[in-house]
């Protein structure tokens, strides 16, 4: 249900997540700023000072093909076996000054029918500090939080779009 693209969301290129427990949770954050006048003792306007959007989700399938996009989209490393060497695959650390961009699509049930609805954010970077959790049952989960930027490029919709089907083709 959780797919990011490295580029434009065009058709095809997509990469999908995997699984997620515990659910996806998206918050449209603000800061509203409540203005009074003198003569008055409650707000008499209200403006909107800032606008996010962000999108959590813990991951439960966890490999360096999806860890790496916690870790501003890193490099995977791979060295094969040879002879008495196991063969490897390793992500560097490190995220670097740039942060890396993507585009975000999450699916869900729609609300009308028994179909889709899914949010499609065209530029969002990963925010906050990723968190692995390692449970004693061999299992590890990867917390995850993308930020929506503004796409200058389209201005009716800079965040993207929620669709929900509510019909039938």
């Amino acid at each position: 249900p959780v797919a990011v693209h490295d580029t434009t969301p065009e058709e095809g290129g997509w990469v999908a997540l995997g699984r997620t427990e515990g659910g996806v949770t998206v918050r449209h954050t603000q800061s509203v700023e409540m203005l009074m006048s003198d003569q008055d003792g409650a707000a008499i306007k209200a403006i909107r000072s800032e606008e996010g959007l962000e999108i959590e989700f813990a991951l439960a399938e966890l490999d360096l093909e999806t860890y790496k996009y916690a870790l501003n989209d890193a490099t995977i490393t791979t060295t094969a076996k040879s002879g008495s060497s196991a063969g490897w695959k390793e992500i560097k650390l490190y995220r670097g000054d740039v942060v890396a961009r993507h585009a975000l699509l999450v699916r869900g049930p729609s609300p009308y029918m028994n179909a889709e609805l899914q949010y499609q954010v065209p530029i969002v970077v990963q925010t906050e500090e990723p968190e692995v959790s390692f449970t004693r049952d061999d299992k590890a989960v990867l917390n995850v939080q993308f930020s929506a930027l503004y796409d200058l490029d389209d201005e009716t919709a800079p965040f993207g779009k929620l669709l929900a089907q509510h019909q039938s083709a």
